[in-house]
């Protein structure tokens, strides 16, 4: 089973502007999770689109894995965690965010790592969101040591427009 991040994009009831949510999910395969991301969206089915999305494999020199919750010691220090990032551009009217994910054993050292790095200048730099990634549909992640010390960054292995509702 593979992780994946995936930014949805669609529209709320009454909103004047297009809304995105991220989700991670748990599939084969992007296609096989489709069924998971409809359910998960919170606005309006109609024109629900994926608008980028990432098989998540190695993350600060750890290789991601997804095994079945009863197969799992869950003693791991670290954790892997999802960062939401907010800040401000002179000039721009949106916040500007930076998503991130982060192996380490707290919150507070993820957000900081996080922090470290988002590149752009920005004014007000702040945590919107964190969540760790422990369990999901029957899942737990596992962090094993990569010997070659990979890591992936957040390029999305595809983004543009695919409507799935």
């Amino acid at each position: 089973m593979n992780l994946y991040l995936v930014v949805l994009g669609g529209r709320t009831r009454g909103g004047h502007v297009e809304m995105h949510d991220v989700r991670w999910v748990v599939g084969d395969t992007i296609e096989a999770t489709v069924a998971q991301l409809k359910s998960q969206w919170i606005g309006n089915p109609r024109g629900l689109h994926v608008d980028s999305y990432k098989l998540i494999r190695y993350v600060d020199g750890y290789r991601i894995t997804m095994v079945c919750v009863d197969k799992v010691d869950t003693s791991e220090a670290n954790n892997l965690w999802f960062i939401n990032l907010g800040g401000y551009k002179a000039g721009e009217m949106l916040e500007q965010h930076h998503l991130e994910l982060v192996v380490a054993p707290t919150a507070q050292i993820a957000k900081g790592e996080a922090r470290r790095r988002w590149l752009d200048p920005m004014d007000q730099i702040h945590k919107d969101d964190h969540a760790a990634i422990i369990r999901l549909q029957g899942y737990s992640v596992v962090l094993e040591i990569d010997p070659k010390g990979r890591h992936d960054g957040m390029k999305p292995d595809w983004s543009g427009y695919w409507v799935i509702a």
